[in-house]
């Protein structure tokens, strides 16, 4: 008896190495992902949310080109709030600081390092969350977050799909320039955002999968990796959500990586993370007899085997 409707893996051109470097970024679900990442890989390969937790297509692609750009930050980016604390209009509130230049220093600390990523990355992970965002009145930009100011100070904006199919066709093709070798892999967050309405947050999820449809189903390096497929039709069952009924539960994101893991990693990867988690385990142990023969042991057997991973891998375990 089949008490499920599995989601097929999908096959991919490339195999992600402990050598590999990898970007990701877009809503609270590529964060999830992107943390589990940096668990499998040296964390130094990996960035994660270089913008913090965004959302809408739009604020996603003007993120990447400012990666790929080494223009200063325009001045108008930066504001300070209603509470006295400064933001950024294309970041989330991860970056916001007390004065103008603790903003700018996270701000452009994170972009530093995903753009040298970027360069050499084999993989760009997007995850997008919505179609709908929001517009300062002021000056017409979309902001990636709207920083708790006046409602008054925005409009609800929700692009069409042709307009999203142009802008991201664009930067795709702009980020092989950057990096020729780049494979995107695209999801679409199974949050859904009742904030709209039910029937509404399923119209923009709509339009993100035919997003993402017309962008891969013309493109070698592009591709979709069905993490709210997985949610929606393989689990499909409120034990898999957190208590708040929307967000998937720890489970349910563990599950979707040892999914992503199953088509994306190689046999080596898989082997580099299972006993680097060894290592990291046991160099967390805390020993009830520090000064016993038996910790010295232990100790000393944990330094030669962190030390034949260094030879093996070319990397420390932390």
């Amino acid at each position: 008896m089949q008490l499920q409707t599995p989601v097929e893996n999908p096959r991919y051109p490339f195999r992600l190495t402990p050598s590999s470097r990898v970007v990701v970024t877009g809503s609270c679900f590529a964060e999830h992902m992107g943390e589990r990442l940096r668990r499998t890989l040296p964390p130094e390969q990996v960035a994660v949310n270089p913008f913090g937790v965004v959302y809408n297509p739009m604020s996603i692609a003007t993120g990447l080109r400012w990666l790929m750009s080494d223009r200063p930050f325009d001045d108008t980016m930066f504001f300070e709030g209603r509470t006295g604390v400064w933001h950024s209009r294309l970041h989330s509130g991860a970056f916001s600081g007390a004065t103008e230049a603790e903003c700018r220093e996270k701000v452009c600390a994170a972009r530093a390092t995903a753009s040298r990523l970027l360069e050499t990355a084999e993989l760009l992970i997007v995850t997008w969350g919505t179609s709908r965002a929001y517009r300062l009145k002021t000056d017409g930009r979309i902001v990636a977050n709207c920083h708790k100011e006046a409602a008054a100070d925005f409009e609800e904006c929700d692009p069409s799909l042709d307009a999203l199919c142009d802008d991201w066709r664009t930067l795709i093709n702009e980020l092989h320039d950057f990096n020729p070798r780049l494979h995107l892999l695209f999801t679409v967050s199974p949050y859904r955002y009742a904030k709209y309405g039910l029937h509404a947050s399923q119209v923009a999820k709509a339009k993100l999968l035919l997003l993402a449809d017309e962008l891969c189903g013309s493109r070698t390096q592009t591709h979709y990796f069905p993490s709210y497929e997985i949610v929606m039709d393989e689990l499909r069952d409120y034990r898999f959500y957190k208590p708040d009924m929307f967000h998937p539960s720890e489970q349910t994101v563990d599950y979707i990586a040892r999914r992503f893991g199953e088509c994306c990693f190689d046999v080596s990867l898989h082997e580099f993370s299972a006993e680097r988690a060894t290592l990291l385990r046991d160099l967390s142990h805390r020993p009830l007899h520090p000064d016993s023969a038996a910790h010295r042991h232990f100790a000393e057997n944990l330094e030669r085997r962190m030390q034949v991973f260094l030879e093996k891998w070319g990397v420390s375990v932390n």
